[in-house]
């Protein structure tokens, strides 16, 4: 990051200047070390600089160049302190706190640098760069309102600023978007890409807000101009794009491999583009210290979050003869037992949130990891830069992310065969590496809690059958929905379970069934509860119905766990082929719909024909048991005779390759 200059502060008039700033002792030695830093002689120009401190200690300008110089040669806490001072001896400086500001958000010191943005003296101008560093911080800290307000003043005051125009309305969209206000975010991305027509993140973040709003007549517009969009970008992918790019949306807008691999590989050009990646060096062997591997993984939902739901039976179960856990953890410690079980699995953890990606590509490196796993993608908190240092021989994308990452520095991509058949290799950057059964973990120590009742939890008590999503609203497509529509028609009696948080989303779900000859009130909106809470609940539902071209992950399952049968529409990608996986691993294929004809169809058979739904439960609750699915031990000495896979390839100079499923 560079820094702007202390000097952007307009300096008084020289008649109103004391006698004192004029004849500063250390004037000359910081002349200096300007020149000095202006031709890049930084250790000199640094020298120069605390010679000026010493020779004047009470001036703040002279601290200030001091952290700037020393910023520039990497020394970012001595900056900060410095910078620090400089702020003490000179509160009203609007130059000197955002210098100060801007270090502490590199450092990821968000509470800090509200302190520091409030503790500018009243006096001085408070400009849309100081209220994008305030929203910058406040988003950090989940303080969403306060991150639209801060953005708003900062678009208020931007000006002809295009840099600050665009900063304030992305930050406006994530704030809108954290808070549930989804159709004010797409309205931000739309305006967004008014400024830019080639604003590929702008047109997928305005679909995708419209998707959460289940706003559809604003869905369609949006793909329309995400269309126009993508075929500008084409026509231009030479050059550098504007705004940010993120291709994990697009998984939940369609199921085209070609679109979404295409996606990831310019999300991850953008955000590591700028970085040479490290190649990958064939004749590095593993390391094996004590004589075992260290299984690197870098996440940042390590606490109540679905992946560590599904992965701690797993992580627990790890052969620790052969092999060590060494856990990079950038996510909230929230308290959990959840997070204190993760804890317990590791050999070592770390804490990451404060490091540069350098920082900790450094530390992994130092740790002698020899297999590293990257388990967010595309999306909140990842650390895909940290990756493009390759600071292990291998590396690896698991579980986080539905799709390919478009990394080159990711060697090998986990999954299975139904959700990454061998012949899908050419949509993957990553070589494919299959599970023998199901590429996700899951833990048989799950509770089972006993159901509350169906007036507990607003379900109609009089309902013939209950039909249930539960993915969040973003997945819900109209196509799907009609379908849905089409299904309680059939079905009299029957109601729609759904999760809907946003009651502006509710509103416009009960009048899209209105219009399609529905009685809004067949759909039922459940509230979002604690995950135990949400278990108990699922056994009231007869029936779950995914979504489609995004279905369930750790809903599917959870509702498996619970012995409610899914009902899937498979598609071509990774993302639309999740439950198809799970519920061939329990030996329940024939619940995977390729059409969505035979979707609605079966949907209406298991839920009309007597004892059709019944005995399908039966067979669930066997399989539970007896399948792979739910035996997270067993999941771990699949997972380790993989990675000792990938560990022989590499050990032997060989380059990553094609990994088929090995039935254990």
């Amino acid at each position: 990051m560079s820094l702007p200059s202390v000097e952007e502060r307009p300096a008084a008039p020289q008649q109103a200047r004391p006698v004192a700033a004029r004849r500063d002792p250390g004037a000359a030695a910081s002349r200096r070390g300007q020149d000095l830093q202006s031709r890049g002689q930084l250790k000199a120009a640094r020298d120069q600089f605390l010679a000026a401190t010493r020779l004047a200690p009470e001036s703040a300008v002279h601290w200030a160049r001091l952290a700037q110089c020393q910023h520039a040669l990497g020394q970012i806490d001595d900056s900060i302190r410095h910078l620090e001072r400089a702020f003490r001896l000179d509160p009203a400086s609007a130059g000197v706190c955002q210098l100060l500001a801007d270090l502490l958000l590199e450092r990821h010191r968000h509470a800090e640098v509200i302190q520091v943005l409030e503790a500018l003296d009243p006096a001085a101008p408070r400009d849309a760069r100081w209220h994008l560093a305030l929203a910058k911080a406040r988003i950090k800290l989940f303080d969403f309102e306060g991150t639209v307000k801060a953005c708003s003043m900062a678009l208020a005051l931007a000006g002809p600023d295009r840099s600050i125009r665009r900063q304030a309305l992305l930050g406006m969209a994530h704030g809108f978007m954290k808070h549930g206000s989804h159709a004010e975010a797409a309205l931000c991305h739309r305006m967004l890409l008014d400024d830019e027509p080639r604003d590929l993140g702008a047109a997928v973040g305005a679909a995708h807000a419209s998707s959460w709003a289940c706003d559809w007549a604003g869905l369609a517009e949006d793909f329309d101009r995400l269309a126009q969009c993508i075929q500008r970008v084409e026509a231009t992918e030479g050059q550098t794009l504007p705004g940010v790019v993120n291709g994990f949306p697009l998984i939940t807008l369609t199921d085209d491999p070609e679109v979404l691999h295409w996606a990831s590989r310019l999300t991850c050009r953008q955000q590591t583009g700028r970085m040479a990646a490290v190649p990958r060096r064939a004749e590095m062997k593993v390391p094996r210290p004590q004589g075992r591997v260290r299984i690197g993984l870098v996440s940042s939902d390590f606490h109540n979050h679905a992946t560590a739901i599904l992965v701690a039976e797993c992580l627990e179960a790890i052969d620790r003869e052969r092999f060590e856990l060494w856990l990079y953890s950038g996510g909230p410690d929230d308290g959990s037992a959840l997070r204190a079980r993760i804890r317990a699995a590791a050999t070592a953890w770390c804490e990451t949130a404060d490091l540069t990606s350098g920082d900790l590509a450094r530390r992994i490196r130092d740790d002698r990891i020899g297999v590293l796993i990257e388990m967010k993608g595309y999306t909140l908190g990842a650390r895909m830069d940290v990756m493009a240092h390759r600071p292990a021989p291998v590396q690896v994308s698991w579980l986080g992310y539905p799709g390919t990452t478009g990394a080159p520095f990711i060697d090998y991509f986990i999954g299975d065969p139904v959700v990454t058949p061998l012949e899908a290799q050419p949509d993957f950057t990553e070589r494919i590496a299959q599970m023998p059964y199901c590429y996700q973990p899951n833990d048989s120590t799950r509770s089972r809690p006993e159901p509350p009742t169906r007036a507990q939890c607003g379900l109609p008590a009089e309902a013939s059958f209950v039909f249930a999503s539960f993915n969040m609203p973003y997945k819900i497509v109209p196509e799907v929905f009609e379908a849905w529509c089409r299904i309680l028609q059939a079905v009299p009696g029957s109601v729609l379970w759904l999760l809907v948080e946003h009651e502006p989303a509710r509103q416009r779900l009960r009048a899209e069934a209105q219009a399609r000859g529905l009685d809004p009130a067949r759909l039922v909106f459940a509230p979002f509860i604690r995950a135990e809470l949400h278990r108990a609940r699922l056994p009231l539902a007869d029936l779950c119905l995914d979504t489609y071209p995004c279905g369930g992950h750790t809903t599917a399952s959870d509702a498996l766990w619970a012995g409610v049968p899914v009902l899937a529409l498979t598609g071509r990608s990774f993302a639309s082929r999740v439950a198809g996986s799970l519920l061939g691993t329990l030996g329940l294929s024939e619940l995977a719909c390729d059409d969505i004809d035979r979707y609605i169809a079966e949907a209406i058979r298991l839920a009309t024909e007597p004892g059709a739904c019944a005995a399908l439960r039966l067979r669930l609750e066997r399989a539970r048991t007896a399948s792979p699915l739910f035996d997270g031990r067993r999941f771990a000495r699949d997972l380790e005779r993989l990675l000792l896979r990938m560990v022989e390839r590499q050990d032997a100079g060989l380059p990553p390759a094609p990994l088929a499923a090995e039935l254990s």
